[in-house]
């Protein structure tokens, strides 16, 4: 007959010091993973900070572009 069989759900033969060294290890990776992503966040936010100063500065350009008239050029073209 098919199914589970307790053979299957036998784990391996680690001793517990082995398992909690695995798992210190883990947890070491897992906390610096964690400081490494919140510095990523911390650098996004600041990216993201400055592009909306420079989209205002850029409407703010914008703005002022508008009310200048065009320049023409002082040589003839005749």
């Amino acid at each position: 007959m098919g199914g589970v069989k307790v053979r299957y759900l036998k784990g391996g033969t680690s001793s517990k010091a082995e398992l909690l060294s695995a798992l210190r290890s883990t947890q070491e990776d897992n906390k610096y993973l964690n400081e490494e992503n919140k510095s990523l966040n911390n650098r996004i936010s600041t990216i993201e900070n400055e592009m909306k100063e420079i989209r205002k500065m850029q409407g703010l350009f914008d703005a002022q572009q508008s009310h200048v008239p065009p320049m023409t050029s002082p040589v003839s073209t005749e």
